[in-house]
């Protein structure tokens, strides 16, 4: 596969990850539009739409750049190889931690908020889109921690994408979002430390 089609893939990845947060998000604003009767109000939830895909698109050429100019020195280097486990390891419990810290709760409160001033939009339909701005900008702060996850465990892992996926959404669309992550913090933590038990035992000399 060439590096634009990798390009493309690793784009639709990260819009298709955020896909159920903003479906929901969207549908939200058209249904409060529709009540306020607002005028085009399915151009604007469609405007809202694209500026939240197109914060993920950048994310996703962002991260695409930065795991092609790692590649070649992970793949090269034996002490990288090593050191794998315990980086897989170390981001977990970090972003364990991070997931039930004061700081993601106040996030994913800010995500919601963001959500509740798009179902406002009034004057200008081009208002709309910086709405989707500002709200791909908020939930890309709150999937920080998920985020690290998944590109430490490899960014092309169809499975950790899947979990990902469903612990952004949970923790998106629930009413207990802040609960969700901090289950998913502790999850991540006692994965954390079970890699790093397992790299210790890897690397100690056999008897």
């Amino acid at each position: 596969m060439s590096p634009a089609m990798m390009a493309l893939e690793m784009v639709a990845m990260m819009v298709a990850m955020m896909l159920p947060s903003l479906a929901s998000a969207a549908w939200g604003v058209h249904r409060r539009l529709r009540a306020m009767r607002v005028s085009r109000a399915a151009q604007r939830t469609a405007l809202l739409s694209i500026g939240y895909a197109s914060v993920w698109s950048v994310i996703g050429l962002a991260l695409f750049v930065s795991d092609m100019a790692t590649s070649p020195t992970r793949m090269a280097s034996p002490a990288a190889s090593r050191l794998a486990p315990w980086t897989i390891g170390a981001v977990m419990v970090c972003a364990g931690l991070v997931q039930r810290s004061r700081w993601k709760a106040n996030q994913l409160l800010r995500c919601r908020r963001e959500g509740a001033a798009a179902r406002a939009i009034g004057g200008s339909v081009m208002m709309a889109l910086i709405d989707g701005y500002r709200l791909g900008a908020a939930c890309a702060l709150s999937c920080a921690a998920p985020m690290a996850v998944l590109i430490a465990a490899g960014l092309m892992d169809t499975r950790m994408m899947l979990v990902i996926t469903a612990a952004i959404s949970a923790e998106r669309v629930a009413p207990a979002g802040a609960r969700i992550a901090r289950f998913t913090g502790a999850i991540a933590l006692v994965a954390g430390l079970a890699t790093c038990l397992r790299a210790i035992n890897a690397s100690m000399p056999l008897s």
